[in-house]
This record gives structure tokens, sequence and C-alpha cells, in this order.
């Protein structure tokens, strides 16, 4: 699973949302989109290159128009810098390679005006993504990158399935075909280039976002068994721009058959990469509960291959937690800081119903969403630590914990220990009582911030390894040395203002606890 921060736009959606008034697009003309100069450059020289290029084969009579989320982003008054190009009558690598003979000869001029404007000048060459069935990538894309924006130019299509293959046959198709066979109406909206127009030829797209709607241009059960991954993506965009998933659709969504689709024909990877993205995203909460509500949970998060079957229900709690946590509770996200660790911490949550086994934990977040070994790699540690976290708490709630005891707990964590002390909150509330846990964590982060502990996975020992070897006269090495400098930082721990001296005679004396006696 790759991680990656989203693009900051996310975060505007609702707030700008509340200003658009798009009632009146259903009902009169169609409605016009205000282009960047960046946007506007683009479009001048796609036009001209399809004026100048006449005579490639395919190029005669081509329509060309921007689709789908830069389409549905403008109308919602937010900048997008991706633009996926359709093409009527010609390929992706046909007119990629057009526009790049194109611009060979012209190039200059866009860049220059690009840079009397003040935009990124920039045209890079283009870029093949090939086809990839396996992984539910059914069509050849070319990227390139132009005057900052991000560009795939790809053929209509439509899609032909049949009961031999899981993978549809990809053949040219009409604006409507295309449109239809999109996951959401509402991204299934085309701007064309030629008469600078939004087109929605589903009928329902523009009425949709009116409405804050969410739905399938096509009747969604056979929408999610042509292509199960549009349940998650529905979903996504669900949560990311605060619209409610349509009736008939949720019902689909929450089909067993939909659901063994979901497991076996889709890769793993491309399930991680949507559950990444709603976790990142505006609204994780909204769309970690659909998951759950739709019966999905296991479906996504569990590892395949193991009978081990996770209680979404005990997820869900953790999820309420996190939320609470967040929207309440300042003390916590000052000291284990949830919100700038935002996919970490909605990670974490997803996998407290795996708390008993930190090595089923990190196979299922493998296995069930492609993790990164990061990830991975903080969730076993949160699990295998997390006895030692709670002595940890309860020593600190019962008045008997000492700066040594809380800051060698923090001190194996190493970095991750925020991480680690929240997954432990999250199963602790999911099993109990949120005031009441959270109270007890509150004292012992108080405890951490009170003895200036934030910092104690870098305390670094006062005496190196020869100075504990010659203080204990041991061996050159062994397992010894490790426990002897455990020792140490405990007691740096403890004795803050210690001198070299003063650890010497300490180490000295921990000769027979060492087993060097």
């Amino acid at each position: 699973m790759h991680f990656r921060v989203l693009n900051s736009r996310i975060q505007l959606l609702r707030p700008v949302r509340k200003s658009i008034r798009l009632r009146h697009l259903t009902t009169m003309a169609p409605p016009q989109l205000t282009l960047t100069p960046a946007e506007k450059l683009f479009r001048q020289c796609l036009l001209e290159c399809r004026k100048e290029m006449q005579g490639v084969p395919g190029m005669k009579g081509l329509e060309l128009r921007w689709t789908g989320g830069w389409v549905r982003d403008k109308l919602l008054g937010v900048q997008s810098h991706d633009i996926d190009v359709a093409l009527s009558t010609m390929t992706g690598m046909q007119f990629g390679q057009a526009l790049q003979a194109y611009l060979r000869d012209h190039g200059t001029k866009y860049e220059q005006e690009a840079k009397q404007q003040g935009f990124n000048p920039e045209i890079k060459d283009i870029h093949k993504i090939a086809a990839n069935p396996e992984k539910s990538k059914h069509l050849e894309t070319i990227t390139t990158r132009m005057f900052g924006i991000d560009v795939d130019f790809v053929n209509l299509r439509k899609e032909v399935y049949n009961d031999e293959s899981r993978h549809p046959e990809m053949e040219f198709g009409s604006a409507e075909e295309d449109a239809l066979r999109r996951d959401a109406t509402v991204n299934a909206l085309f701007y064309n280039l030629d008469t600078q127009t939004v087109e929605d030829f589903t009928k329902q797209g523009l009425e949709d976002m009116d409405n804050k709607i969410i739905r399938t241009p096509l009747e969604p059960y056979q929408t999610f068994k042509d292509d199960p991954l549009r349940v998650l993506r529905l979903i996504r965009f669900a949560c990311r721009l605060g619209y409610t998933i349509e009736a008939n659709s949720k019902e689909a969504m929450k089909d067993k058959s939909i659901h063994e689709a979901l497991r076996i024909k889709i890769s793993r990877e491309r399930v991680g990469t949507e559950i990444h993205k709603i976790m990142a995203g505006p609204d994780p909460y909204c769309g970690l509960k659909y998951i759950e509500d739709f019966a999905l949970y296991a479906v996504v998060f569990a590892n395949p291959g193991d009978a081990y079957s996770p209680d979404g229900q005990i997820a869900l709690r953790a999820y309420d937690g996190l939320k609470r946590i967040l929207d309440e509770k300042s003390t916590i996200c000052l000291s284990l800081k949830p919100k700038q660790d935002q996919v970490l911490s909605w990670f974490l949550a997803a996998y407290v119903p795996w708390a008993e086994s930190s090595a089923k934990a990190y196979d299922a977040a493998w296995e069930g969403i492609k993790a990164t070994n990061t990830f991975r790699r903080v969730l076993k540690d949160a699990i295998d630590y997390r006895p030692d976290i709670l002595k940890a708490v309860e020593l600190v709630n019962t008045d008997k914990a000492s700066r040594a005891d809380v800051g060698m707990t923090l001190r194996q964590s190493r970095e991750a220990w925020r991480s680690h002390v929240l997954y432990s909150l999250l199963c602790d509330i999911a099993a109990g009582n949120f005031t009441q846990t959270v109270e007890r964590y509150q004292e012992f982060v108080a405890f951490i911030h009170e003895k200036k502990l934030e910092d104690a996975h870098t305390i670094v020992p006062i005496l190196k390894g020869n100075e504990i070897k010659d203080a204990l006269g041991g061996p050159k090495g062994g397992p010894w040395l490790k426990k002897a400098v455990d020792v140490l930082a405990q007691w740096q721990f403890n004795h803050r203002k210690a001198t070299k001296e003063e650890a010497i005679e300490m180490i000295a004396g921990k000769k027979t606890e060492l087993g060097l006696g």
C-alpha cells in the first residue's frame, strides 16, 4: 500500500461547496467553466495540434474533452491540477505521439507564452503506463505534464464483459457509453473543448451534484459485479465530497456476491490504494464506518488466506474513540499527534481487532491492504509493547511511577512511541468506557510532559561501550553489554544531572546483576 499525502485541495471541498449553487444547472443552459491561464493555454495547444495535424490517421473529426474529476471539482469551485483528456477517434498513444511531433515544431511558442503569463512553462515528453488486467487496469494510459498540469490521454471507450473472463474487453465507444461505464454520475461529466460547455450524458450528474448524491450511472448491482472496486471508490467519493450514497447503491454494496468478487477479483494493491485515500481524506471516519456498515470489514482488512475472522464492531468502537479524541480531547491530541499522523492513526484503529496477535496483524496488513513495511512494523511493535505500556499507565495512575519506569517504556518504542500509546488507548476504548479510559491516558501523557520524556527515545548513554566494559571488567562484547546499557539508561532517567564518575561507580556495582560476577 502506497501511503502518500493527498492534494491539499481535498481539504477545501467542504467549505467551498457550501457557497456553490448548482440547482439552476439542471434546468438551464449547460454551465460554463472558468479556466485558469494554464488551462486556457493547454486547451489552445490541443486544438491547434488537432488543426495542424489533420493528416494523422484519426485526427480528422476528433472530438476533445476533459473528463471526470477535473470537471466535478471545477463545478465545486476547487482547483484541480490533473486533467484526463478523452479522445473520440484516437488512442492515447496515437494522439500523444502526434502532440509530441507538433510540439517539436511549436513547443517554444507555448513555453514563451507560459513564461510571459507567469506560470510553469515546462512541457514533458509523453510516458506510457501499460495496461495490467490482473490488477484491474484494463487500458493503456499515456501521461505527460504540461504547464504544471498532470495529463492523461485515453480514448473514449466502453467495457464489454462476458461470463468466461473476469477482465472486460475494451472497445472504442461514444461519449455517452464512456460516461455510463464510469463509477459515479458526478465523475461522468465532460468538458467539451470546442463548445466550452459541460456535457452530462448520464442525465443525472449535474442533478446529483445539486442534491449531493453519489450513485452509479447504470444499475448498481451489475456495475459493482463488473468492477467490485467501485464499491470502495463510491465510499471514498461520498466521504470526500460529503455526499449521501443513493439507497439502491447502498443495498448492492451489502451484497455478499459483490464482496466475494471484491475479494478475489481485485488486486490487494488497488484495494489498499482506495483505503489509503479514504484514510487520508477529509473524513476517514465516514469511509471506515461505511465499510463496517456494508459488512466489508473482513473483506478489506483481513488476510484472505487466514481463517481468522476479525470483529468489525471492535474496529468501529476504535473509530468512534479516535473520532471523539480528535473532536474533544485536545490534551491527548497535543501529546500523541493523531491529526499530524492521520493516515497512520486510522490505520492503527482499523487493526485494533488484531490486538492479541502481532504476527497475524503484521500479515493481515500486508495481505489485506498491502500496507508499507513501516506501517506494519509500527503496528506489530504497538501490539508487542502494549503490555509494557499498560503497566506504565497503571503505575502513573496509582502514583507509583518513576521517571525511569515511563522513560524506559517510551525508549523501547523509539520515535513511534506516540503511535504505540495511541494504539493501546484505542484498544482500551474499544474494550471499555471511553471517559474512564481517556482520563487514565491523559494522566499518563501529562506525566510524560511534566517529566520531559517526549524525547526519551533519544537518550544517549553517559558512558561509551569501552567505558562500561572497563568499569565492569567484562569480556569484549556479548549480550551482557546491551543489558548494561539498559541498566545505565534506566539509572540516567532517575539521575538526570549525574556525572560520568557517578555512572561508572553505579555500573561497577551491577557486575553480579549482569552475570559478570
